[in-house]
């Protein structure tokens, strides 16, 4: 008898147990109901807001073109100093090439003269000697400088062609050496050219001197395109 009574009561307890899964499935049932209905509202919504935009968009179409209109002269004058500092940079440049016609032969500076007349010429000046170049403003500066030597006879050995710019000051006696260019040549024929170029930006003060020094100023070609082949560039660096 007793054994019956268990086997009832485990039963029931078996029949009371049963609903509460199903209770378990309604709930989460509701909850995905809920969560659906929220992503269609937020899917209408945004249909919604994009309808919208579109019409307000296409209803003012002449604001646009205004607004287009507006900014082309603004370009405009951004393009124009741009160019307009272009223009700047380029008056500035003073440009030298070697005087063939002052070479002396106990000179021991290449002597200059003016590829083309500065049209600005508030930066540098070339002194009468033609050898040096006076800085007339503090500023950074680029400077550069090109020499093409040429071979003129035979030899069987080496040479070092070496050319330098000296930066001559009221702050030191003597000179400072600003640049300076050293190669090796090794002839394999009387007939050769080489061309040493070098530059770099320096801070100069008005009254400072700048003159170049070379090795083998008898080699320097002082032949036909004399400006392409030598050149003594300075002009004011602009930092951008």
């Amino acid at each position: 008898m007793e054994m019956g009574k268990e086997e009832i009561a485990s039963k029931d307890y078996v029949v009371l147990m049963e609903p509460e899964p199903m209770s378990r499935l309604k709930t989460q049932y509701r909850s995905l109901r809920r969560q659906l209905f929220f992503i269609q509202s937020i899917c209408v919504l945004f249909c919604f807001t994009c309808c919208l935009f579109t019409i307000i968009y296409h209803s003012y179409p002449s604001t646009c073109k205004e607004n287009g209109t507006k900014e082309a002269p603004k370009h405009g004058m951004q393009r124009q100093g741009s160019e307009e500092m272009i223009q700047t940079q380029r008056i500035t440049v003073t440009r030298l090439t070697v005087n063939a016609s002052a070479f002396g032969r106990e000179a021991k500076h290449v002597p200059w003269k003016h590829a083309r007349e500065p049209d600005h010429p508030g930066y540098f000046d070339l002194d009468e000697d033609g050898v040096s170049l006076t800085v007339l403003r503090d500023g950074t500066y680029k400077v550069s400088l090109q020499i093409t030597y040429r071979g003129i006879e035979k030899r069987n050995d080496t040479l070092i062609l070496q050319h330098d710019i000296h930066h001559y000051t009221d702050r030191y006696d003597g000179h400072l050496p600003l640049l300076t260019y050293m190669e090796t040549v090794n002839f394999t024929s009387p007939y050769w050219r080489k061309s040493l170029f070098s530059e770099g930006i320096f801070f100069l003060e008005c009254g400072d001197k700048l003159k170049v020094w070379t090795n083998s100023l008898s080699l320097i070609d002082v032949g036909e395109k004399l400006e392409q082949k030598t050149a003594f560039v300075v002009y004011p660096h602009f930092s951008t």
